[in-house]
């Protein structure tokens, strides 16, 4: 064990400082953001609005996500991705400021468009900023230790939001705002962190880059992914795994409280045991990956997040959610368990497969994804909730099935990237 510490510790005093402080503004930030995320649509539905409205919600912030995509991430390339960070620190301010002190929930849209799970995605950027200054054979421990540190911050959130919006009168408008007051000071905390401790990023320079004047300019730019047929398959994996994730995250909350009448606390536990068991195996599946090759270690690891799907539907009480939870039946949107640890090698092949110099592009390219696939999703999901138990039921299981009959099949058509020169 002590030998296991000090490897960890000299491989950490190692690492580039850049790496340091994405890894640990990150945690922070992600902190943040999971002290709230189990209660945004709980709190969207305390101010008025029904499934189809938050479903509304979420495609509308989506639907400015597509459009500012392709802009966003060439501006990353152009204008550094500190910047770029920056201004996303500065949108999730200002969008916990409108959830603190909306009264409406369709005064929530703003602040669902400006959300940092939305609008700027910052956690991509910390990956992107690992990938590029971590050599090959690293990448995906690294990657795991990020999400080990990410994941020890976020243990205490569950339980901790749950503590606080049971002393403030429950699951109800007046409860749940607290939360936002802290993830304010948080994102304020990790702006001006940023802001002293994070260098510049090298990002490699193309002329079509430099020159970009105008939007079929940029639209060029992007055509370069569309050459490499593996990253074609790619986007196609991408927008089927967001679609899956973008379909049920936002009604989870509601089937726990709704259908299965968990307390706030059995909530909390969920989420928190679900992070200390991704907490224990993100190391040891980070180098797995880095040896064994990272499409074999998510082909391990992905079935248990089916298997934890399929319990949270027939669990006969809410106690049996928590072991759901451990198994991974959060997915990426509530927990991880051991199913959510096979995000380690998915998200480190991802970017390994697009070049050094198209990462900026890539990161737009994810948005693209994720706003244009979850449009469509949210409405969906949204329609089919208000339809009864029946429906409930299809919204948490199509997930399960698209990602076993079409993210699983044509993942296997893409060689694996460790080893590769990218």
């Amino acid at each position: 064990m002590f030998k296991r510490l000090s490897d960890i510790t000299g491989f950490l005093k190692g690492l580039d400082k850049r790496s340091k402080v994405a890894i640990s503004g990150g945690g922070v930030y992600n902190f943040g953001q999971w002290f709230v995320a189990q209660y945004s649509s709980l709190y969207a539905q305390s101010l008025g609005a029904s499934g189809s409205d938050i479903g509304l919600l979420k495609s509308i912030a989506s639907g400015v996500k597509l459009i500012s995509s392709i802009p966003l991430g060439l501006a990353t390339e152009r204008y550094t991705i500190k910047r770029v960070m920056l201004l996303g620190f500065v949108c999730d301010i200002i969008s916990t400021i409108i959830f603190i002190s909306s009264g409406n929930w369709w005064t929530l849209v703003p602040a669902f468009i400006l959300s940092g799970s939305t609008f700027i995605q910052i956690m991509p950027l910390m990956d992107i900023i690992n990938i590029t200054v971590i050599e090959p054979k690293k990448r995906s421990t690294i990657i795991s230790l990020s999400r080990v540190f990410l994941g020890a911050l976020n243990a205490f959130a569950p339980l901790s939001a749950a503590y606080i919006v049971s002393s403030f009168g429950g699951i109800n408008t007046q409860g749940m705002r607290p939360l936002y007051y802290i993830q304010l000071l948080l994102y304020v905390f990790v702006f001006f962190y940023v802001i002293k401790f994070l260098g510049t990023v090298s990002q490699k320079r193309t002329e079509e880059t430099n020159g970009l004047s105008s939007q079929n300019g940029a639209l060029r730019n992007y055509q370069e992914f569309f050459k490499d047929k593996h990253l074609r398959r790619w986007i196609i994996v991408r927008i089927v795994q967001t679609f899956s994730g973008s379909f049920s995250a936002a009604f989870i909350p509601l089937w726990f409280i709704n259908v299965k009448h968990a307390s706030p606390e059995i909530f909390g536990v969920f989420s928190t045991l679900s992070m200390i068991v991704s907490l224990s195996l993100n190391i040891p599946v980070g180098r797995l990956a880095d040896k064994l090759g990272r499409k074999k270690t998510y082909y391990l690891l992905v079935p248990f997040t089916w298997i934890g799907g399929i319990l949270i539907v027939i669990s006969p009480n809410p106690q049996w959610l928590i072991i759901s939870g451990i198994i991974g039946g959060g997915g990426q949107a509530l927990g991880s368990g051991i199913g959510g640890v096979s995000n380690v090698p998915f998200v480190t092949m991802w970017w390994e497969q697009i070049p050094a110099e198209m990462r900026g592009r890539g990161w737009g390219i994810e948005g693209l994804i994720t706003s244009g696939s979850a449009i469509p999703a949210s409405l969906i999901a949204g329609v089919l909730w208000d339809q009864g138990f029946q429906s409930q039921v299809a919204v948490l299981v199509i997930p399960i099935i698209l990602t076993a009959l079409v993210v699983v099949p044509l993942l296997s058509t893409i060689p694996d990237t460790l080893g590769s020169k990218k």
